[in-house]
Parts: structure tokens; sequence; C-alpha cells
């Protein structure tokens, strides 16, 4: 009976041991092909192919990618495709997973531009050039959005948002 008892104690950790085994095998698969698709978002993104690259891109599971990329690439696709509040939540979603990255920083001043945001757009803005001194074009939208603040002081910044002259409409 010993002898049954440790062939059956075998059986239940070889079994237990090949779950684990395919369960990891599965998620390093699902990984792998979560960045096969994050890559491809990019690249269709890289060929102004937005809607495309945006349907990529919000197909990968959440959860299986934690970098940056996946949120600001879904995010700029969707400015690019002028859907703004999603695009902000998505922004704000890869900000959390790299804070001092300025490429999002600058799309997050795009972005509350577009929404009429100038407060929060102008704040953006003035953090990349606390990052990074050099940036021009983010030093000229905080002053662009400076200058509109002290046009409209009180107004419904809404009205001064959009595709208008200003620099930002390229995003």
């Amino acid at each position: 009976t010993q002898i049954l008892i440790l062939i059956a104690g075998f059986v239940i950790l070889s079994t237990i041991s090949g779950s684990f085994y395919l369960f990891n095998i599965e998620n390093q698969l699902t990984e792998q092909q979560a960045t096969a698709s994050l890559d491809q978002g990019i690249a269709l993104f890289r060929e102004k192919k937005y809607t495309e690259s945006l349907e990529i891109l919000q197909s990968i599971p959440d959860g299986v990618i934690e970098d940056w990329l996946l949120p600001y690439y879904t995010a700029t696709a969707l400015v690019m495709l002028k859907d703004y509040p999603p695009a902000a939540l998505k922004l704000e979603e890869a900000l959390l997973l790299n804070p001092r990255e300025t490429a999002i920083l600058f799309e997050l001043g795009v972005v509350y531009f577009k929404l009429g945001k100038l407060g929060l757009s102008k704040g953006y803005f003035a953090s990349v050039v606390e990052i990074d001194p050099g940036n021009e074009e983010a030093k000229g939208l905080m002053d662009i959005m400076a200058n509109l603040e002290r046009i409209q002081p009180g107004a419904n910044q809404e009205n001064t948002a959009g595709d208008d002259d200003t620099g930002v409409e390229g995003h």
C-alpha cells in the first residue's frame, strides 16, 4: 500500500508540475503575442495607418504588457483620429507607467488643448520644459497657452480649442 501511495503522490506531483509548466508556457506565448502585436501596432502607426494601429493595440489583453508604449501609442492613434477624451485617459495611464517621459507629457498638453483645458495644457508643456529645457516646441506652445489665457481671461476656454493655426493641429 505504501508503494501505491508513493505512486499516487508521484502522479499528483507530476500532474501539478506539468500543469504549472504548461501555464508558464501559455503565459509566455501570450506575452510574446502581445509584444508582437505592440510592435505591429507601432509600425502601423508610423505608417500613418491609425485606425489599423488602434485596432491591433486595443486587441492586446489588459495586464499582459506593463509598458508605457502600449497606452501611449493607443492614445496617439486616438489623437490622430481626433478622439480626445479616451486619448487623455490612455495618456494618463502611460504617465503613471513613465512619469518623466516628455513624449507623454507633450501629447497630454496637446490633448488638453484640444479639450479646451488651457491651464492643464500649459502645465503639461511646462513639465516638458522642466525636464527638457531645450524643447523649443513645448516652450512655444506654453507661450501660446499663456497668450490665449491673457486674451480671454475667464472666457469659456472650449471656444479656444480645436484645429486652428496655433501649431497644435498636427497632433
